[in-house]
């Protein structure tokens, strides 16, 4: 993995999420689970996401808004899940709340910045690990039956 003092340098109305134990909810789309647990697609990119992963941070919006957003947004989820900031880092990258850059993103807008993983491996290493943390805990929202 590319290390930390490679990251693309944050815009100014981005912060860097440094509170080890704050949850970073992502929200799971529905062909992405297997058997009711999200697939590592969970943290897989999509072309629009430029290396920024987008979910919310959990000091700003609780895992039921985040959820609520993301369908209120015409979006689809089967659930939030959750991932700490320590979690994040350990996997080699950090979480960023960029959600004072544009009025348009949903509450605590925040990613996971994937731009400085510059290998295929890295990247992979990076999803599965913050795959394995999401779903060792349950899901956040909506409560399991």
């Amino acid at each position: 993995m590319t290390d930390s003092n490679k990251y693309i340098e944050l815009e100014p109305d981005e912060i860097e999420l440094g509170q080890d134990d704050e949850f970073y909810w992502r929200q799971c789309h529905p062909i992405f689970l297997d058997g009711g647990v999200p697939s590592v697609q969970l943290f897989c990119e999509s072309t629009r996401d430029n290396g920024k992963i987008s979910g919310a941070r959990s000091l700003k919006v609780s895992a039921q808004l985040a959820y609520e957003e993301r369908l209120q947004r015409g979006g689809q989820t089967a659930g939030t899940w959750a991932v700490t900031v320590a979690e994040i880092t350990t996997a080699g990258t950090r979480a960023v709340d960029d959600s004072a850059t544009d009025d348009a993103l949903p509450t605590g807008h925040t990613y996971v910045d994937y731009r400085h993983l510059d290998t295929k491996p890295s990247l992979r290493a990076v999803r599965s690990m913050l795959h394995q943390a999401a779903v060792t805990r349950p899901r956040q929202w909506p409560p399991l039956e």
